[in-house]
């Protein structure tokens, strides 16, 4: 079975929303950065990793088949975070795409931490 992770938060609540993913997780699930969200693709990586390497952790984020963000998203930030991006494993999709992804996968699960 594999899930499409759409996560939106913004970056002071990333850490948490990674951790909250990690128990529904399986190897070779996807991760979709929603909105302001894809400002933080360069902490995703480095947050991923601190729930993989604590030892007191009970589940691990391993095996990511894809990192995907919104060509829509990505335009709306502003040139200082978009220069800070390494975009090199990064699929960049628009809406059409986006919305043949969701049919092409078992299940879609959204963490939001905006409100």
């Amino acid at each position: 079975m594999s899930t499409l992770f759409q996560l939106h938060a913004p970056m002071n609540t990333l850490k948490a929303m990674v951790k909250e993913m990690a128990p529904l997780w399986h190897s070779g699930d996807s991760i979709l950065l929603l909105a302001e969200t894809v400002a933080g693709l360069p902490w995703l990586k480095m947050y991923i990793d601190d729930v993989n390497y604590d030892d007191e952790a009970q589940y691990e984020i391993t095996d990511i088949a894809a990192v995907y963000v919104l060509a829509d998203d990505l335009a709306q930030l502003n040139e200082q975070a978009k220069a800070n991006l390494d975009l090199s494993k990064v699929n960049v999709i628009d809406d059409n795409e986006w919305v043949q992804l969701t049919q092409s996968i078992d299940r879609v699960i959204t963490l939001n931490s905006i409100s």
